[in-house]
């Protein structure tokens, strides 16, 4: 990896056009992944990668490329390229040199983290170092333990999947700062068939502390959960459909949260006007009784890192706040035009995308309510446990999501378990019509993809009723 004199003549060429910024993201790092499926496990994979991306931002235009060669003549040659690109795109390759120095705070040797191989040694939970055959091991207990638990079950797959990133960023503002991330994810989907119908279910569990987190017994439970719900859904009754009373269950985690809002308060699409929330800082944009936090300084959570990927430091973000909108989601450069604070939301996938803005750790915070009293509040409704996929369209904050499990709720009490529902609505008014929040909270884990790309996130909810909303069903 270069040293600081080296990034500096990198910089010095980068920015040898009037360029306003540049920055560099160094990457090196392991994923691996070990999948049971008809009860047995297949070749385990393994991919390593480095490289290094190369942001330039001139007078609003960005230019981004990336190289797998560290050497300061591979960077040197990609900064050219690169400013040869922004010059087309001006029309114009005139510009002054600017004579700068940058000075990279902290970053005081030459061997800035050394490869990830020699990294991931000095804690033995990594996953990096764990023997395949003791992930198999956990994979085949889960698969054996499912199967038995219902002669119902036709398929079960499980797999483990883990990575260690070590990460580096330097920048023409001298910033300089490191971090290394580790995701652990366990997960299995168990599918039921009873001759005429087949139903399947999926859970997962995982974050940032380490495969020993992730026991045998736990992941033996998980798979009994996903036998449970899916044997339950085979089962089911059509899902009624109309206006209703909902209550999501905070064991849905916070898939409504994430889709219905979250990227509604991503910073670039506030900036670009594609948010219905844009322009609205200050305004209750939801009841006030709810409270929406993203926080990337959870600990174990799978969202969490010490600092984003463009260098700033994790925190945890109120964005609104007793119904009131306080604070949009923001990266480097749509915080700069949106004149607000950074609050460590640029994220990639890897070195080979420029950051964007994105969720880490996303949740309504808890309320007062008891989750009991919330169902034993609702005469007729709907209970959803589980949501599946679905789609929003964050200009207008219209949604529609898949209930994988629900059941009907009446007089206060659920009862029946009904299938093909689905929630139909709009992200700000649902907001409006949240009228208790309980206690609890509960967590979920996921990908969200944006743009192209993939980062690892968690939601969660406490347990929370919707006065009213369509429900579509298959009855």
């Amino acid at each position: 990896m270069p040293g600081r004199n080296e990034i500096a003549r990198v910089f010095d060429m980068a920015c040898s056009r009037g360029a306003r910024f540049a920055e560099l993201f160094f990457e090196d790092s392991i994923f691996s992944q070990v999948r049971c499926e008809d009860s047995r496990i297949e070749k385990p994979l393994t991919v390593y990668d480095i490289g290094v991306g190369l942001r330039i931002i001139t007078d609003g235009r960005t230019v981004y490329g990336y190289t797998n060669d560290f050497s300061v003549e591979s960077l040197m040659g990609l900064a050219e390229r690169l400013i040869s690109v922004e010059d087309e795109g001006r029309g114009d390759s005139s510009g002054n040199p600017r004579d700068r120095e940058f000075d990279f705070a902290g970053a005081g040797a030459s061997d800035y983290f050394g490869g990830i191989r020699r990294a991931v040694v000095r804690n033995a939970l990594d996953p990096a170092i764990i023997d395949p055959e003791e992930k198999a091991a956990r994979l085949l207990a889960a698969d054996r333990a499912a199967r038995a638990q219902s002669g119902e079950i036709s398929q079960v797959q499980a797999y483990f999947s883990d990575s260690v990133r070590r990460i580096a960023v330097f920048n023409t503002d001298g910033l300089f700062a490191e971090d290394l991330r580790r995701q652990v994810v366990f997960s299995v989907v168990a599918v039921a068939a009873d001759g005429r119908e087949i139903q399947s279910a999926h859970r997962s569990i995982g974050g940032t502390e380490g495969f020993g987190e992730i026991t045998e017994e736990k992941c033996v439970g998980i798979a009994s959960e996903a036998v449970e719900s899916a044997v339950r859904v085979l089962h089911a009754e059509s899902s009624p459909a109309g206006r209703m009373t909902v209550v999501i269950s905070s064991r849905a985690g916070g898939t409504m949260v994430h889709e219905s809002i979250g990227h509604g308060l991503e910073g670039d699409e506030v900036e670009r006007k594609l948010s219905i929330f844009s322009g609205r800082l200050g305004e209750m944009v939801a009841s006030p009784i709810v409270t929406v936090v993203d926080d990337a300084t959870i600990p174990g959570a799978r969202g969490s890192f010490a600092v984003d990927d463009e260098g700033t430091k994790a925190q945890k973000t109120v964005l609104v706040e007793n119904g009131v909108l306080k604070s949009f989601m923001t990266g480097r450069e749509n915080a700069r035009k949106l004149g607000l604070e950074l609050t460590g939301n640029g994220r990639r996938e890897s070195y080979r995308y420029r950051p964007i803005v994105r969720m880490s750790n996303t949740m309504i915070a808890r309320g007062k309510d008891s989750p009991d009293d919330i169902v034993a509040s609702v005469d007729r409704g709907l209970l959803v446990v589980k949501m599946g996929g679905g789609q929003v369209e964050t200009s207008s904050g219209d949604f529609i999501f898949r209930v994988d499990e629900g059941y009907l709720i009446e007089k206060g009490k659920a009862t029946r378990p009904v299938r093909g529902a689905t929630l139909i609505g709009n992200g700000p008014r649902v907001l409006e019509t949240i009228d208790m929040v309980g206690d609890d909270l509960g967590f979920d884990i996921g990908t969200c993809g944006k743009k192209g790309q993939h980062v690892p996130v968690s939601d969660a909810q406490p347990t929370i009723r919707i006065s009213s909303i369509t429900v579509g069903g298959e009855a």
